[in-house]
């Protein structure tokens, strides 16, 4: 019989030859690790879900006092004892052999707009980009996988009248911020239609919409999602500028444009569009009646 010291050194050195052995418990410690590892992550996850919870949270609360501060203002302006403050003491004017100079008075400051425009507006083709908003990267609703939208963007297009399709027309399309996610408007210029959506497709499809009234037909012109380009967001030179942002680099989401050498044709193409395009859609009406 064997003693158990010389039985636990020939189990040890049957481990050792045997490599099956040897790697089942190499294979038994690097499963155990990864397990390890994976409910880790997922407790890492978890904490981070209620972290960014708990942020949209804090930010609804100050925007909220924010609001509320603004109601009391008035109210904080009111000295609180109002019988210890002193009456300021005329002072005397200053006099040269006897005359009074008058005091010179600093030149009058200009109030800014509430609409920040740029300096040099930027035309592309029927687009006119007057503002290039703010980026907001924190929540994924202002950017997709080609466009970016920033809060405050202000562009106007020149398009078929939503009346008189022989005439032509300016619409506003601002992008406004409203919160997690943004609100899209499209407005003529005499104010006398607006629509307003959750995004760009909406507004534009309801635009359509009404040309395709004044047609005749419900599908005479698809709108083929074109809102993107209808507002402007989807042209290379907005593109571009947008992505000069250091901001742009925390949009996951979107994919950064790379300008190819055939870009400027299919720019083109995609501009000539009847559902984006004054001149397009007349060229398309122009086939229709000649085939008919």
């Amino acid at each position: 019989m064997y003693s158990v010291d010389n039985r636990n050194m020939w189990i040890n050195n049957h481990h050792i030859h045997n490599p099956s052995i040897r790697y089942a418990t190499k294979r038994k410690k690097l499963k155990k690790v990864i397990k390890n590892m994976v409910f880790e992550n997922a407790a890492i996850c978890d904490e981070i879900s209620r972290n960014q919870e708990k942020l949209l949270i804090v930010r609804e609360e100050c925007k909220f006092l924010t609001k509320k501060l603004r109601i009391f203002e008035p109210q904080l302006d009111v000295p609180a004892n109002p019988t210890t403050v002193k009456k300021a003491t005329p002072r005397k004017k200053a006099t040269t052999n006897g005359v009074v100079t008058p005091k010179p008075r600093r030149p009058a400051a200009k109030h800014k707009k509430n609409i920040i425009e740029v300096q040099e507006p930027i035309t592309s083709g029927n687009v006119t980009i007057y503002n290039f908003g703010d980026i907001v990267y924190d929540t994924p609703f202002y950017y997709s996988d080609c466009a970016i939208y920033p809060a405050g963007f202000y562009a106007t297009r020149t398009y078929a009248h939503f009346r008189n399709i022989f005439s032509k027309c300016t619409y506003h399309c601002k992008v406004i911020k409203a919160g997690s996610s943004p609100r899209f408007e499209i407005m003529d210029h005499d104010k006398h239609f607006k629509v307003t959506g959750l995004s760009t497709d909406e507004c534009h499809s309801h635009l359509i919409s009404l040309i395709n009234k004044l047609l005749g037909a419900d599908d005479l012109i698809p709108a083929n999602r074109n809102g993107d380009r209808f507002f402007g967001l989807s042209l290379p030179p907005v593109r571009m500028k947008l992505q000069e942002a250091p901001e742009s680099k925390f949009c996951t989401g979107y994919i950064p444009l790379e300008l190819q050498p055939n870009c400027h044709e299919a720019e083109l193409k995609a501009e000539s569009d009847p559902a984006v395009s004054f001149e397009g859609l007349h060229n398309t009406l122009n086939r229709f009646r000649s085939r008919h």
